[in-house]
């Protein structure tokens, strides 16, 4: 079940709430003094349009002074040996002209895309991503009782960073806890265990301590909310957040998704009784 709703808050709480943001980890710092450019964008995996910003870094950032940017920008796919060259869609925001370069597609998991910014005398700029695997998640097992370990996995993976919340319904409304950042440490596979009881307890000991698991799981399920981040990409973005003025190469990929696992919220004795 994908709530959109819910992971752009969730994405909002860990620092990608930024107009367009991305990174690259694979690129060295650029020289701002030879008027090279700045790339930052991402692609979501759940969308159609996506929008590259392209900057020159020599340029002040006044309206006159953006008004014209003298770059190129292709969008290269290196797995299928595609290119296509990208729109410029330009935007007043702040005082100056943002050039934001539309993609309208679908993006391709576990595939290898590059930016290539090329100006008129051939100076050339690039940014590499490859995107997220976007395997079906598995839950196992289901409609066990409140105490039975729960086992979210991905696979295959890629590499990249997942980010978990637990939360006890669909609403960004309902309580959600933080964020559980999981690197993947296998290019296989990636795992979280959880135990419904503790994750309850965790969400509403400090407003309904003595209630048990399935007097709070009204719905019967619990939900995961989850944001998978190309290789990078979370890393980049987590403690250096979006400077409009600042950031510099910045490409990556993710895709969200949100879901319900049942629950069997029967009194389990001992435990609730």
């Amino acid at each position: 079940m994908k709530l959109k709703n819910i992971v752009a808050w969730v994405l909002s709480c860990i620092t990608v709430s930024f107009i367009i943001s991305s990174c690259d980890n694979s690129l060295d710092p650029l020289d701002r003094d030879t008027g090279v450019f700045a790339i930052y964008g991402f692609f979501d995996l759940n969308e159609e349009e996506h929008y590259i910003r392209i900057r020159d870094l020599n340029t002040p950032f006044t309206l006159e002074a953006t008004k014209n940017l003298d770059a190129e920008v292709t969008l290269l796919n290196l797995t299928l040996g595609s290119t296509l060259h990208l729109e410029n869609k330009q935007q007043e925001i702040e005082g100056a002209i943002q050039h934001n370069f539309l993609f309208d597609g679908k993006v391709n998991p576990d595939h290898e895309y590059k930016i290539r910014v090329e100006r008129s005398d051939g100076f050339t700029v690039e940014a590499t991503t490859r995107t997220p695997t976007q395997p079906e998640p598995v839950v196992n097992p289901l409609n066990q009782n409140c105490y039975v370990p729960i086992e979210f996995s991905l696979k295959p993976m890629n590499g990249g960073t997942v980010v978990l919340r637990f939360g006890l319904g669909p609403s960004k409304d309902d309580p959600w806890g933080s964020p559980i950042v999981i690197k993947s440490d296998s290019q296989s596979i990636l795992t979280h265990t959880f135990t419904p009881h503790n994750q309850v307890i965790l969400l509403t000991r400090e407003v309904y301590p003595d209630l048990r698991c399935g007097q709070v799981l009204l719905t019967g399920n619990i939900y995961v909310s989850y944001i998978h981040y190309s290789s990078g990409f979370y890393e980049q973005i987590e403690n250096d957040p979006f400077d409009i003025l600042q950031s510099t190469q910045r490409f990556g990929a993710l895709y969200y998704d949100t879901l319900a696992v049942p629950v069997d919220t029967s009194p389990v004795c001992p435990q609730d009784c």
